[in-house]
């Protein structure tokens, strides 16, 4: 009898959070996204204020999707769900071993992805606190994650890959700033910085997708800060810019 109580309520904050998940069509074709668990992930974020509304996808990737969403004061906000069953939890592994921070590590899936978001809450927060351009970050619960939402009047701002700059050279400038404010100020290599994972603010960079970066001192740390530098280099090279410019910058501080 206890059993079929808590299973009643369990279905009822399940079935409440439905109703805050704009349309159904949403949970038809993100059944893998909207599991029971996340159901119950977004349930407590929403007790608490973070999500009211879960709006539209912004952003569907590899391991995850970010929704538009409202939080209880009516501000938007962007809610990033990772999938547990479809991550890729062994490469996870790889940005996560090493790291001082995660030293006891549960190596089931389950465990890897919400230690994954709980790393991401802490990168953005710390390159954020350091002064660097990134989302700021509200809370976490298990696989959800809910932060700034980058965008005005409910449109996000454009990838780097998808706009074409007014002057490339003054923003690959203030690009290499928010490389040096996260490397040398926050002590972290993004580790998968790209034109793909960099916003266009009005004509100003804001570096997003913070998951996998590792502190300076990870094992593998100036094996991803080369390719970081390698990949800008190559998305800028009519300005001029070498990976040697790049590197001798962020080695400089």
């Amino acid at each position: 009898m206890m059993l079929d109580k808590k299973v009643s309520r369990l279905d009822r904050k399940i079935d409440e959070m439905k109703k805050r998940i704009k349309g159904a069509e949403d949970l038809r074709t993100a059944s893998e996204v909207f599991d029971r668990a996340t159901l119950m992930s977004l349930y407590q974020l929403a007790k608490r204020g973070y999500i009211d509304i879960l709006q539209g996808v912004i952003k569907t990737g590899k391991e995850a999707n970010v929704f538009r969403a409202r939080d209880s004061s009516g501000k938007d906000v962007a809610v990033k769900i990772y999938r547990v069953s479809t991550s890729d939890f062994n490469a996870m592994f790889k940005y996560l071993h090493g790291d001082p921070r995660f030293g006891r590590l549960k190596k089931d899936r389950r465990s890897i992805v919400y230690t994954w978001v709980k790393k991401e809450f802490k990168n953005l927060r710390r390159a954020g606190e350091a002064g660097a351009s990134v989302p700021e970050v509200f809370a976490f619960w298990n696989n959800v994650l809910v932060m700034e939402f980058l965008g005005e009047e409910g449109v996000p701002y454009p990838m780097l890959k998808e706009w074409e700059l007014e002057d490339p050279g003054a923003f690959l400038e203030l690009l290499m700033d928010e490389m040096e404010a996260i490397y040398c100020r926050a002590g972290l290599v993004h580790s998968d910085l790209s034109e793909y994972n960099i916003l266009v603010r009005r004509e100003r960079p804001v570096i997003i997708d913070m998951s996998q970066a590792v502190v300076r001192d990870h094992p593998m740390a100036d094996e991803f800060l080369q390719r970081d530098v390698a990949n800008i280099a190559r998305y800028f090279r009519e300005q001029g810019v070498t990976e040697k410019d790049i590197m001798e910058r962020l080695e400089g501080c």
